[in-house]
């Protein structure tokens, strides 16, 4: 039983990093991180992101680029994104 928990435990990592690599390699969600470390939600960038068919990219990448330059948790960051 062990065995086949810690299998469950490991497949789900690593499903969990190829979804991560999907937005960190997306030029939205590029923008979006370097939006968040000068602590500058863009709208206008987040909607004509959302047209690509990627319209969380900017958005996630906004929030991760928030939080890693010290502005604040999730929702401190996520309220910086009201418009």
């Amino acid at each position: 039983l062990s065995t086949i928990a810690a299998s469950l435990s490991i497949g789900n990592l690593m499903v969990y990093g190829s979804s991560d690599d999907h937005y960190e390699n997306h030029p939205c969600y590029k923008a979006g991180f370097a939006a968040g470390h000068s602590d500058s939600f863009n709208q206008t960038q987040q909607s004509d992101c959302g047209t690509t068919g990627n319209s969380h990219a900017y958005y996630e990448g906004f929030i991760s680029g928030c939080i890693s330059s010290g502005g604040g948790d999730y929702f401190a960051c996520n309220s910086k994104t009201d418009g």
